[in-house]
């Protein structure tokens, strides 16, 4: 019979070092946990850890200050969210150009975490010596960072849908995420099964529970309404879109500082429209202007005065 063969040293090297499931290399036993520390898996964005503001707060604080300081919390959280609450009751819907009803998704298990923090739900041990954790909307989503289908609305099923007034309380005195935003077209329920569930981006302030001046994108997928960039005070302000200038025209295209540049359509208060190339505001180029009774002049235009007339 014939002998196995032997083994080279480097061969015995190469097959006694551990492979790592991660980056693939191949490491010595004794140098595993220092690979460890550097060769981690960056897990999804919307699954990442936040910053639990309490365990930052209690660290100083006497056992005695622990507890009068969490009967204060949950006074004032509970008597800030019927505030807010009532004066969301109260509020008379605002029109803008575009209509449907924005709201953010929250965690439901959460909720119930501060429901019996503040004492209107069922007591838990997890909140019964502290707030709760942060924003926790990461049972929402799978491994990879998308939304969980088949998710239920309501206080004991998977989320509920916040108003921007009562999740901005919520972000600023517990922080975590990640923010799950949308907009409905239709201006009713904002399930996550329905189809015409919008997901939009957006950062800044907001007004008449509608963004009203900074960053974003959105489309309204039944007006085509929408923008990507920047809005100010309710208005296309420097972005690509279709909405309304502060002028009160409707305006389709590049909007730069609040005018129209480049190709696009303008539809003034008066009925008038313009359409072509536009310069700071004004028909520049080849384009198109017809007035609310009809009458269509179009050529070349230089700075809003159409040439050769």
């Amino acid at each position: 019979m014939e002998a196995d063969p032997v083994l080279t040293q480097d061969e015995i090297e190469e097959y006694s070092r551990i492979k790592c499931c991660v980056c693939g290399e191949r490491v010595d036993a004794d140098e595993v946990a220092e690979h460890s520390r550097r060769c981690v898996l960056e897990p999804a964005p919307n699954l990442r850890l936040q910053l639990d503001k309490w365990s930052i707060i209690s660290a100083s604080m006497t056992p005695s200050e622990q507890r009068a300081f969490l009967h204060m919390r949950r006074t004032e959280e509970l008597a800030k969210v019927e505030e807010i609450e009532a004066s969301l009751a109260k509020r008379m819907p605002q029109l803008w150009w575009m209509g449907g009803r924005f709201g953010y998704i929250i965690s439901s298990k959460w909720c119930r975490s501060w429901r019996s923090f503040v004492g209107v739900g069922r007591p838990t041990i997890e909140t019964r010596d502290r707030p709760p954790s942060p924003i926790i909307n990461s049972d929402l989503f799978d491994i990879d960072g998308t939304l969980r289908g088949g998710l239920q609305e309501g206080l004991q099923n998977d989320y509920q849908i916040l108003e921007q007034p009562m999740w901005e309380f919520f972000i600023q005195v517990y922080g975590g995420g990640p923010t799950i935003l949308r907009y409905n077209p239709a201006g009713d329920s904002l399930s996550l099964g329905e189809s015409h569930a919008c997901e939009v981006a957006f950062e800044g302030k907001w007004r008449d529970g509608r963004p009203d001046t900074g960053h974003g994108r959105l489309f309204d997928p039944f007006s085509g309404r929408g923008f990507d960039g920047e809005i100010a005070d309710g208005f296309l302000w420097t972005c690509k879109g279709k909405g309304l200038l502060k002028s009160g025209s409707h305006f389709e295209g590049e909007v730069i500082q609040g005018l129209p540049q480049g190709p696009g359509r303008e539809v003034r208060p008066d009925g008038s429209v313009l359409e072509g190339t536009f310069d700071r505001g004004k028909l520049h180029g080849l384009g198109r202007f017809v007035d609310a009774h009809g009458m269509a002049q179009e050529g070349e235009w230089e700075h809003g005065e159409l040439q050769g007339i």
